[in-house]
């Protein structure tokens, strides 16, 4: 395989935002490769699987050969049945990976909508309107129930079903478009020992929801992101439904990321909250942070989102000297006007340069909690000549001291940029286990550094100069390594990128 340098990767905008890894804001991804290229392996774990475990990967293993042949099928029938309902849902789960298409309607309400959580997916083949509304005729007492996705069933179905479950402790219909005020009626009445609740791009109003949180006074955790109706005019309604004083005093995480909120609806969204730990606040309307969370009076965040939000670089220092506690701190895109592809395009459009992110590391090295910062698509960072940059500044401050960090779409980010990494008597050996330099102008330089971080799990490089050369130096280093991003890389043959362990395997043999 050649090792030569190839031409700059043309991208043509931002990589997506957020860590790869979250798939709850179909919006908020831009230009996404249009052939993603992962390659994976599988590393020995360090505890032996339980009986069990190793029983059902068999069992998933050979489904396809055992549901074919009528016998065997009848007697693994009655197995089935008789299992205890703890481990339907691990089965089930085993089963959806390896063979998805296998699993009938039949199969499904006869064999797995049993234990204590029910989990389906629109893109299950087997899974029908039919399989929704029979949940609460094969499992009524379900304490954990996720429907993902299922953007073409109406309000009516998933009422009748909630009307019928009266033991739920989490509830999860993220993409369920329809889901509005009937079956915010339908929680309201019959679960109140909820604990969360994420209702991520459906459309309920706050009106109807207003409902549910004087009825659910436990509830831990709310997602409301994506929801288009959610905007300073409509949120009204939601104040005026509940009493005065109310709080919800267990609330710790609140997400209304991709919301039309501001600042003034905010303030008393926030009031509610007396115990929060994490909120998101990407793609919203919020401007001045700092004051915001003052003047709610709620405790020191451990988690906070601003991804392309319009904060100032003066109000990011003073919101992260606010928060002492603070262990994720997501700042991807500041300035960009809600996501939209005009602003991301658009490089002045971004809020945060060379000077902000010295201002900024400056506060982070005293935050002694700090292990998952996202700066992605900050395309201003990195605009500095100096071999003592802004970005090798904070890579060398902070970066180096987390366990997750995403730097994808900043392309002034360069190679020698990386060199903090590398381990010192005074810094040791960076914890880092995930480095997302997706669309970065990194070459196999860079294999030197990362090299020096033994804890990583996933690289991510897609779009990047890195070759084979490079890479194979990490992987020899990097023991743990076990998902590699390779999309756009023109120094990785098309043919390798999906099966680089393997190409390495060879190599060394």
């Amino acid at each position: 395989m050649s090792s030569r340098t190839p031409k700059r990767q043309r991208t043509g905008g931002l990589p997506s935002f957020g860590a790869p890894s979250d798939a709850d804001a179909p919006s908020a991804q831009y230009n996404n490769p249009s052939s993603f290229a992962s390659s994976t392996r599988n590393l020995a774990t360090s505890t032996t699987p339980t009986l069990a475990t190793l029983c059902a990967r068999v069992f998933a293993s050979e489904f396809i050969r055992l549901r074919a042949d009528e016998e065997i099928w009848s007697r693994i029938s009655a197995q089935l049945k008789i299992l205890p309902d703890v481990l339907i849902p691990k089965i089930f789960a085993m089963l959806q990976t390896s063979c998805p298409t296998y699993l009938a309607h039949e199969v499904i309400v006869t064999h797995f909508l049993r234990g204590p959580s029910i989990i389906l997916h629109k893109d299950l083949p087997g899974v029908k309107q039919r399989t929704i509304s029979d949940i609460a005729r094969f499992n009524p007492g379900v304490r954990e129930l996720q429907l993902i996705n299922f953007d073409d069933i109406p309000d009516r179905i998933f009422a009748t079903l909630i009307r019928n479950l009266r033991n739920l402790r989490t509830l999860v219909l993220r993409g369920c478009a329809k889901v509005g005020a009937e079956t915010m009626r339908a929680v309201a009445e019959t679960s109140r020992d909820l604990v969360t609740l994420n209702l991520n791009y459906t459309s309920v109003t706050p009106a109807s929801l207003a409902a549910v949180v004087r009825s659910c006074l436990n509830l831990e955790v709310l997602k409301l992101a994506g929801i288009q109706n959610w905007t300073d005019a409509t949120i009204s309604n939601f104040y005026t439904a509940l009493p005065e004083g109310f709080q919800l005093p267990a609330l710790h995480t609140l997400k209304l990321r991709q919301t039309a909120l501001s600042d003034a609806a905010l303030s008393p969204v926030l009031h509610l909250c007396p115990s929060l730990r994490r909120l998101d606040l990407s793609f919203t309307l919020v401007r001045r942070p700092p004051q915001l969370l003052a003047e709610s009076r709620i405790p020191p965040l451990e988690k906070l989102s601003l991804t392309s939000t319009v904060t100032s670089p003066a109000d990011l220092v003073a919101v992260v000297n606010l928060l002492p506690e603070l262990r994720t701190l997501a700042l991807g895109a500041l300035g960009a006007s809600r996501g939209s592809r005009a602003s991301i395009a658009n490089t002045s459009a971004m809020t945060i340069n060379d000077d902000a992110l010295h201002a900024l590391t400056m506060v982070l090295e005293q935050s002694v909690h700090i292990e998952n910062i996202n700066l992605v698509g900050n395309a201003k960072l990195g605009s500095t000549s100096r071999a003592d940059g802004a970005l090798s500044e904070f890579i060398a401050a902070v970066g180096r001291r987390c366990k997750k960090l995403n730097l994808a779409g900043i392309h002034s980010l360069r190679s020698s940029d990386l060199v903090g990494l590398v381990p010192t008597e005074a810094s040791g050996v960076s914890p880092l286990e995930t480095l997302i330099l997706n669309n970065t102008g990194i070459d196999d330089e860079a294999g030197l550094y990362l090299a020096a971080c033994p804890h990583l799990r996933t690289l991510a490089v897609a779009g990047t100069k890195m070759t084979s050369e490079g890479l194979f130096q990490v992987i020899d280093s990097c023991p743990k390594l076990e998902n590699l991003d390779l999309t756009s890389c023109r120094g990785i043959r098309v043919v390798d990128r999906r099966r680089f362990f393997e190409v390495w395997e060879e190599a060394r043999s």
